[in-house]
């Protein structure tokens, strides 16, 4: 059987094992390269686009002709009927076309449907020509689109560029693609790509159109130059255990670029859960070099200090009296006594009932202020704001209403789980249009494993290996970063140790009471989810207070819950925290428990319920000390 390659992109043409079949006449070819495209179409239809200017019968004895040659040349059964009326290529046959090719294949093409293709009289084909290539267009888009929104096409540069090259080939004056390009570029650090495509764009919008870019994206390219500048700056310590983040980095490094050329910008908090890089982040903003003009100061804020007055700001304040000292700053004597008093705790004595922090301290505060803006440019970094007492939070937000993202730039972490402590002061700011949350999750599985590879050193089919670490660490970088330091110093070990994240999470579990720890230890006890009679039979508390208990823990970020058929069921938010948990319940608490759960699940011996949970209780057996009956229950689960 005769093998059919049909090349409907760019000039067309089609192959009969490898040799160019030569047509009678052109719409002859047109009808084949249509049904090719459309795969059926009625006779009138056909009639239409290529005879719309005869008559009807006419215009049916010329398609007749026109099938005729289609036959001829290719075969009789090449072209089918389809009802009384209908015409569709034969699926038998194997007609093979690149306007069919998978998306990788087809979007990255240059060539435009049936180019240099022309029929005589036909404006309907012609028309819908016109429209199948605006179809192409549209689905290379999208192809493009979609594959730049993946982390994975930054690390290949040469791809990087090939895409925003077609994209910028079907689209070269539209600024979308060049901002787009522009980005993707810096997000993968290749500044001069983006550099170029801008250049490129402006030459061809000037010699085309007697244009000029927007403001937007001169302003971008200028924060390119920047950045490249930043880069080449950027000390390799700062590197070395930061893995991820380009997008981050990117969008906080613009806004700050802005915010030091005078340009419209915003203030930026990155909130997230425990773990996720938030002060790391902040450390790679704070190392890049942004010049001699602008005053970085920082302060980080503790737990411990929450209830003391101006606690938050005292490391700030360290840093002026120390840059005053060495003549880099130069203050009025009212302020350098301020400082003076700040720092030595003068004014928390002479404060007995807080009035004067809260009014004459903080208008000092502004005072000072007022002649560091006149020298500086200040960006202002606060680490784990959620600590912030609440005199620095009202001090925070007069400086930030009064000079923000003009003369003052602010950029904070913050815990998602706490964030309740500073929620005025968060809202007072976002509702003034002064700050904007840029919130951090944790990495996504392809993300920790390329990032498990570069650090072990791992081969790209070692894929199974990171996939158990994902499922450990669940992308959290400080949890993956701990597992890989241990596992680089003592080797691979299944239930290894992480001192500094087990002392994280006990720092946290030392905060609740004993009745909610109760809880937790009774979930860590079931090995997936359980329901609220499965953590009662454990707990021994009534539901309504059980309910509470649970709400509690909800809120405070260490479970959550879920549907489960028609109840609901609980888990730990994170598998560390419930192996945590887990592994620090004395040995008799836990065989007990395990005991007490199988012991109540088997008496559930009938119906779906007991199916779903024979193979828990099963474990719950084997945990809780019982192997002969977890063996026996094995039996009967084979039956």
């Amino acid at each position: 059987m005769s093998d059919y390659r049909v090349t409907l992109l760019g000039t067309p043409g089609v192959y009969q094992n490898g040799e160019l079949v030569h047509f009678p006449y052109r719409k002859a070819e047109g009808i084949l390269y249509y049904l090719c495209v459309e795969k059926n179409a009625s006779r009138d239809e056909l009639v239409s686009l290529f005879w719309g200017s005869c008559d009807e019968d006419s215009g049916r004895q010329n398609l007749r002709q026109a099938l005729f040659q289609i036959r001829r040349c290719l075969g009789e059964d090449i072209v089918i009927l389809q009802g009384r009326n209908g015409l569709k290529l034969n699926q038998r046959r194997s007609v093979r076309t690149d306007w069919d090719a998978p998306d990788p294949e087809f979007a990255l093409s240059r060539e435009r449907l049936l180019d240099f293709f022309y029929l005589k009289d036909c404006p309907e084909f012609d028309a819908w020509v016109e429209k199948k290539r605006e179809q192409q267009i549209s689905r290379s888009l999208s192809y493009i689109e979609n594959q730049l929104k993946d982390p994975a096409v930054y690390r290949d540069a040469a791809r990087l560029q090939r895409l925003i090259d077609i994209w910028q080939f079907w689209k070269p004056w539209d600024e979308e693609m060049v901002l787009t390009g522009m980005k993707c570029f810096a997000q993968a650090e290749k500044y001069d790509l983006g550099l170029r495509l801008y250049q490129e764009y402006n030459k061809r919008l000037q010699d085309d159109l007697a244009e000029v870019p927007s403001h937007a994206a001169e302003l971008l390219y200028r924060t390119l130059l920047h950045r490249k500048k930043v880069s080449s700056l950027r000390k390799p310590s700062a590197r070395a255990n930061f893995f991820g983040r380009m997008t981050e980095v990117q969008y906080i490094d613009e806004r700050i670029f802005w915010f030091l050329n005078g340009e419209s910008t915003i203030s930026v908090v990155i909130e997230g859960e425990e773990g996720v890089g938030k002060t790391m982040l902040m450390q790679q903003i704070f190392e890049m070099n942004y010049g001699s003009s602008v005053l970085q100061l920082a302060s980080h804020c503790y737990s411990a200090e929450e209830r003391f007055p101006l606690k938050a700001w005292r490391d700030l304040f360290v840093q002026l009296e120390n840059l005053c000292a060495t003549g880099i700053l130069q203050l009025s004597d009212s302020s350098l006594g301020l400082l003076s008093a700040l720092l030595s705790r003068r004014i928390a004595e002479e404060d007995g009932d807080g009035t004067w922090a809260s009014v004459a301290l903080i208008n000092g505060v502004l005072g000072l202020f007022k002649e560091l803006v006149k020298q500086w440019k200040i960006v202002l970094y606060f680490d784990s704001l959620q600590w912030m007492d609440s005199v620095s939070q009202r001090l925070l937000q007069r400086i930030m209403i009064e000079f923000g993202n003009d003369q003052v730039f602010l950029i904070a972490t913050c815990r998602t789980d706490e964030k309740k402590h500073i929620r005025g002061l968060l809202l007072a700011l976002q509702e003034r249009n002064i700050i904007t949350s840029l919130p951090l999750s944790s990495f996504s599985e392809e993300e920790t494993c390329a990032i498990i590879r570069e650090v072990l050193q791992l081969s790209e089919d070692s894929s199974s290996d990171a996939h158990e670490l994902f499922l450990r660490t669940e992308g959290n970088p400080l949890v993956l970063m701990e597992t890989l330091n241990v596992i680089r110093q003592e080797g691979w070990k299944k239930d290894c140790p992480l001192p500094r994240i087990d002392m994280l999470i006990q720092l946290r579990l030392d905060r609740l009471t004993p009745q909610q720890r109760r809880v937790l230890d009774a979930l860590s006890i079931h090995f997936e989810h359980a329901n609220l009679e499965d953590l009662e039979i454990l707990v021994g508390i009534p539901p309504m207070e059980l309910i509470e208990l649970l709400d509690q823990l909800l809120t405070a970020g260490f479970i959550v819950e879920q549907p489960w058929g028609s109840g609901i069921v609980y888990k730990f938010k994170h598998q560390f925290y419930k192996d945590y948990v887990h592994q620090n319940l004395s040995m008799g608490k836990r065989r007990l428990w395990h005991r007490t759960v199988a012991e109540f699940y088997d008496k559930k011996k009938t119906g779906d319920r007991w199916r779903i949970l024979l193979p828990y209780t099963i474990r719950h057996y084997e945990y809780g000390g019982d192997p002969e009956r977890a063996e026996a229950l094995r039996d009967l689960q084979v039956q």
